[in-house]
């Protein structure tokens, strides 16, 4: 009678063993892999990212659209004025027979400890691109423009 019962168990355990090892490796398609950078925040400066997924690489990212002196003018009037800016990151996507996605995540954070501005947006990497670009919007009132020294994005990666 032990020696059944010590049997069962075994091919119970056997059996578990094998479900765990057929089931999909982590990491496949539709499995975001995530990364955080925080980078400088300034008129038209341009920041190195360098995140590289498998054939996905997220090459740069600025700040377009800055604020003209007329909107500063208007924001020392008005302290609720807001200004949208444009936030484009340089992609390459060297596999040529999919398309990937990533989902962007930008945010500010205040002097005072509060969120300035967020947004997100998910775009495809489309494939074979080397070079392109994928933009987002990003609304933040005009007066904060000045005070801001750096921003975080938090990229999200997946093959499609």
């Amino acid at each position: 009678m032990k020696r059944t019962v010590l049997a069962r168990a075994c091919i119970a355990l056997s059996a578990a063993a094998l479900l765990l090892s057929s089931s999909p490796a982590v990491g496949g398609p539709g499995d975001p892999k995530t990364y955080v950078k925080t980078h400088a925040f300034g008129r038209d400066g341009e920041s190195k990212v360098g995140i590289r997924q498998g054939p996905v690489t997220i090459e740069s990212v600025r700040i377009r659209n800055w604020p003209d002196p007329d909107d500063f003018a208007d924001a020392e009037k008005d302290g609720n004025e807001t200004h949208t800016m444009v936030v484009e990151f340089e992609y390459s996507n060297r596999d040529e027979a999919r398309d990937w996605k990533c989902r962007y995540t930008v945010t500010i954070d205040g002097k005072d400890g509060g969120l300035w501005a967020e947004n997100d947006r998910t775009a495809t990497l489309d494939a074979g691109k080397v070079g392109d670009t994928n933009k987002m919007f990003v609304k933040m009132k005009t007066r904060y423009y000045k005070q801001v020294r750096s921003f975080k994005v938090k990229y999200e990666i997946w093959r499609k």
